[in-house]
């Protein structure tokens, strides 16, 4: 498998969370960050948030370091969480002005996008919802969201729009909790013309929707709709963002094989927190659990494992699941 790896800029930063509100390490210029994440071997591409760590400031110098290094812009992603303005929803909020500022931010990023020659723009619709019942209009929310989207895809329709869907967090309930729920309104779109807007799978988001992950993947395929990965491994309900495959060792076999099954030919971006260990560390021992599980899969055969499938027996599937463990 041809592997194309990236990650977030942001793994390279101060690692604020609301626990640590400062942070783990000192702040550093992007030029810095960005020199660290050339270190990493096998890191091919990077992401950034817009304003904050790419913006019209400083695009120039990010295009001229990523190209010294020979780095993709992989995507961009508009801050729509982390601002008071955005308290009350961004893309979907019922107040008009907010929400056209929405959009305004999202179309700039698009511009940034342009710019450094990025394909993706990430939209994370984390306070697309709401907090309290009997507080808000549904079907305005609904409206709201679904034109917002319609509108920055038809002004980016050169660019993959991802919407990056989680079910909780800030918001108390967000529209888009699950891929289905992401998948309803790409269809609607769709039906309008929309043809730029598919899914960015977060596996610890999925896993706090309670979905089994390469089942998701494939549901996703049947509407061409996944355009980009962020890989990383959660416990239980927290998204901590953990090293890929350190929880879900199995389900991330599994994950492998159907990605190649579906043709996805994307990236696989790496979104992890390091709090308080070395990022670029981070970055390499995840890119190295990714690959060494897929030598493996390729040891025991993507042929075998694929008639396994087809067998449609639990009994033959545990024999499979230890050859893939080395217990046989």
């Amino acid at each position: 498998m041809d592997i194309k790896f990236s990650t977030g800029i942001w793994v390279f930063g101060t690692g604020v969370e609301r626990f640590a509100p400062i942070g783990y390490k000192p702040a550093k210029p992007i030029v810095e960050l960005i020199d660290e994440a050339a270190k990493v071997e096998d890191l091919d591409g990077l992401e950034f948030h817009y304003p904050t760590e790419v913006n019209e400031d400083n695009v120039k110098i990010v295009k001229d370091s990523l190209s010294r290094y020979n780095i993709k812009a992989v995507a961009i992603a508009p801050v729509l969480s982390q601002e008071a303005q955005w308290a009350r929803g961004a893309l979907s909020a019922l107040n008009e002005d907010t929400r056209r500022r929405a959009v305004e931010r999202c179309k700039k990023a698009i511009d940034i996008a342009r710019e450094l020659g990025a394909e993706i723009l990430i939209i994370w619709p984390g306070r697309e919802g709401f907090d309290f019942p009997f507080t808000t209009d549904y079907r305005k929310l609904w409206n709201n969201y679904v034109s917002s989207i319609k509108e920055i895809a038809e002004y980016g329709s050169d660019i993959k729009i991802a919407l990056e869907y989680k079910i909780e967090d800030p918001s108390s309930y967000l529209l888009h909790g699950s891929a289905a729920r992401a998948l309803t309104t790409i269809l609607e779109l769709k039906m309008q013309g929309i043809k730029n807007v598919g899914i960015n799978v977060e596996f610890a988001h999925a896993k706090l929707a309670k979905e089994y992950v390469p089942e998701t993947i494939v549901l996703i395929s049947r509407y061409n709709a996944l355009y980009h990965l962020h890989l990383n491994d959660i416990f239980t309900e927290v998204d901590l963002d953990l090293f890929p495959a350190s929880v879900h060792l199995l389900e991330f076999m599994e994950l492998l094989y159907w990605l190649r099954e579906v043709n996805y030919n994307g990236w696989y971006g790496l979104d992890l927190f390091p709090r308080y260990l070395d990022a670029a560390e981070m970055i390499r021992q995840s890119i190295a659990n990714i690959k060494a599980l897929i030598k493996i899969l390729e040891k025991v055969g993507w042929e075998k494992i694929k008639k396994t499938i087809d067998m449609n027996n639990p009994i033959e599937s545990q024999k499979l699941l230890r050859e893939l463990l080395g217990f046989s």
